[in-house]
């Protein structure tokens, strides 16, 4: 072989000190889960989708104890809710933004003349009278918490227990110049017949000292409020049990059929197929009339099949990783099948399970609001959010209320649980690992 001679001086280092070493990486070791963390915050809808729903979670939590309302807590009480029934809306502070208390009334002129000649009804009638229609029916525009109290105190008579009627005497005689009653009578048969300062009555007898509805009252004179968030936090509960109890079956069944394959997967593949074919409204019903309308009975009917789509979720991803090399090489050298599942393929999934677990509460949700809305299930310890959803629709035109609040919560939570779920799966997608968005 010939030599080849080459001018040393056309040669020329790349560096200038003469070799190129290898430099230590100075960034910091991002894991699996801080990637996704960083990935997923970079989504600001999700981000403000997660803000929501711990707002709303929170609220499902500490809403139905912010208001102090006593009146439907026995049956002695409990008498003077149908007096407050479908009470507009009303914040101290936020009058200007619709939370006034006002409302339109419709009737007959005589019905509101009244109103405008009695001294004690000063401040009840807001604007003038519309033209009458064909009936000769008028609208007119009230402050209907000024209203109520005025037709319960100078146009209604009230029978008072002896209780109350002492309660009320006590008071006057501590507080001489603060009257409650208006016109007294003698008592007959262990009652008193008299008219009372109605709102005031119900302060010093029923401690009911906050007379506004934030979200206004039910048909039933409950305070919707509290009786709304009661419901959210029944339907969240269910739906964290439902998806709690179907992920874990799920996730069990279809790691064990995913992995042996084989004879029991095919066994499993039949038994779930037949569960498959069972319609759930059917199941449902049977259960409810057989046991009642309880939470725990809706729980089981939701969790009988409902963990199915979990179950061939979770089959589909241990095929996926069950031969790859780090999987066999773990059997090489005498891995248990637990510690491979657990260890080696489970990790894997983690990202698409708890997508599925996200997306899958919104719908548990859904269904069983739909089914409280159809009266299918109403449970007797509980109030269904999909009920005051039902109880308010029939009662719209009137308490227009009654629908808007619920509506407004249970879709800005759906749509919250989906914004959310779908920045955790963009999140722990691993082929967006790095990428900038």
């Amino acid at each position: 072989m010939n030599n080849i001679n080459v001018d040393k001086s056309k040669f020329v280092f790349t560096q200038d000190k003469g070799v190129i070493y290898d430099e230590q990486l100075k960034t910091k070791a991002v894991g699996y889960y801080q990637d996704a963390w960083s990935r997923f915050k970079k989504n600001k809808a999700s981000l403000i989708a997660l803000i929501i729903l711990i707002i709303i979670i929170l609220m499902s939590v500490v809403g139905p104890h912010l208001r102090n309302y006593d009146l439907t807590s026995n049956s002695e009480s409990r008498k003077w809710t149908d007096r407050l029934k479908e009470m507009p809306p009303r914040i101290s502070g936020l009058e200007w933004f619709g939370f006034s208390g006002h409302k339109t009334l419709e009737g007959f002129p005589e019905r509101f003349s009244i109103l405008l000649t009695d001294p004690n009804a000063e401040g009840i009638i807001i604007g003038d009278f519309s033209q009458p229609n064909a009936a000769g029916m008028v609208k007119v525009k009230v402050d209907y918490y000024k209203y109520v109290d005025y037709i319960n105190s100078y146009e209604s008579v009230f029978s008072l227990s002896i209780k109350e009627y002492n309660l009320i005497k006590a008071y006057e005689n501590e507080n001489p110049g603060d009257k409650i009653i208006i016109t007294d009578a003698p008592e007959v048969n262990g009652t008193y017949k008299v008219q009372i300062h109605f709102f005031k009555f119900l302060e010093v007898v029923y401690g009911h000292s906050n007379q506004d509805f934030w979200f206004g009252s039910t048909i039933a004179g409950d305070d919707l409020f509290t009786l709304m968030w009661d419901g959210l936090s029944v339907s969240l509960i269910i739906a964290f049990m439902v998806a709690a109890i179907n992920i874990i079956v799920g996730i069990i069944v279809g790691s064990i059929s995913g992995y042996y394959g084989g004879t029991l997967d095919l066994v499993i593949e039949r038994i779930s197929e037949i569960l498959s074919g069972l319609p759930f409204m059917a199941i449902l019903t049977l259960l409810l009339l057989r046991y009642g309308n309880t939470t725990w009975i809706v729980i089981i009917a939701f969790t009988l099949t409902g963990w199915l789509g979990i179950s061939a979720l979770t089959r589909a991803q241990f095929y996926r990783y069950k031969n790859r090399e780090y999987v066999l090489a773990a059997r090489t050298l005498g891995a248990s099948d637990i510690r491979i599942m657990a260890k080696h393929i489970f990790p894997s999934t983690v990202g698409t399970l708890i997508t599925s677990l996200v997306l899958y509460i919104p719908g548990v949700i859904t269904s069983e609001s739909t089914f409280a809305y159809l009266g299918i299930i109403n449970y007797s310890n509980a109030q269904s959010f999909g009920a005051l959803l039902s109880d308010g629709q029939s009662r719209m035109m009137s308490a227009f209320h009654l629908v808007i609040f619920p509506s407004l919560v249970i879709s800005f939570m759906i749509l919250a649980f989906n914004l959310f779920g779908n920045g955790l799966r963009d999140a722990f997608n691993p082929s967006l690992r790095g990428v900038e968005e």
